[in-house]
């Protein structure tokens, strides 16, 4: 086990969503329920991580089973899972989370999707052999970029530079790097049907502990909130676009450019 900032992100990232939540709720924007149903959302993400984590210290995610099953197409999408399957099912809760986008500073936003520049850690070990080489490259390379990008977004956005309509290309973006760029490369280095490369260490180490929650836990959310800030967003400029009014989280007018 080697050391990993990724339980500590995936704590900054509850920990963010959960304040973000409760503000809107102090506004009185989101009903008790809504905050309810969006804290218990990540319960169960919590839940899953602690699972993920188990199964990578004892050796599951190593197993030869595991490793030929595709992975990269299936267990990444566990946490998509948790926070779709009730999104899809509950209005409420459609609701509730574009509120809390919309009481939600958008600079903040972009700010805390900013924390993808921390893929510089992945790209590290990467080209010191501790990782994926091909990994760090064409996947840990992008997504630290993509970091950057959201950081200087943050800025411009706050200095009010920038408007919704770059920030709806830039989580798109965000959402493509992973999907389905990343879920298609990680099989590319593993035994089964969409074996091409070798190298050593293999794509495998992005299953061992605490590496395994990346893949598992902390970039699935990151992409979540690309595609549900970019929903919305879309949603806020088709309003604006048919005489309806929209508000940006400072109270004044949506602006397209």
């Amino acid at each position: 086990m080697s050391f990993s900032t990724l339980p500590l992100l995936y704590l900054a990232q509850a920990v963010a969503i959960n304040r973000a939540t409760q503000n809107t709720y102090n506004l009185g924007q989101i009903s008790t329920n809504q905050r309810n149903q969006i804290n218990l959302i990540l319960v169960a993400l919590t839940l899953w991580g602690g699972l993920s984590a188990y199964l990578g210290m004892s050796g599951y995610y190593q197993s030869a089973g595991f490793l030929s099953s595709l992975p990269g197409l299936w267990i990444t999408q566990a946490p998509i899972l948790i926070v779709m399957i009730p999104w899809m099912a509950s209005k409420t809760l459609r609701q509730g989370i574009d509120e809390v986008i919309d009481q939600t500073p958008l600079h903040l936003i972009m700010a805390f999707e900013g924390l993808r520049i921390l893929a510089i850690g992945g790209i590290y070990k990467g080209y010191t052999g501790q990782f994926s080489q091909f990994f760090a490259t064409f996947v840990g390379i992008p997504d630290f970029l993509y970091g950057v990008a959201t950081l200087v977004a943050a800025v411009l956005i706050y200095r009010e530079v920038w408007k919704e309509t770059s920030a709806i290309v830039i989580n798109l973006i965000g959402f493509i790097i992973i999907v389905p760029f990343g879920s298609l490369f990680i099989n590319v280095g593993l035994p089964g049907a969409l074996h091409l490369i070798e190298e050593s260490p293999g794509l495998e180490t992005i299953f061992e502990f605490p590496m395994a929650l990346a893949p598992t836990l902390v970039v699935p959310v990151f992409v979540m909130v690309n595609l549900f800030v970019a929903l919305r967003l879309i949603k806020r400029r088709r309003n604006v676009a048919c005489g309806n009014h929209g508000y940006n989280p400072h109270g004044s007018p949506v602006s397209s450019t």
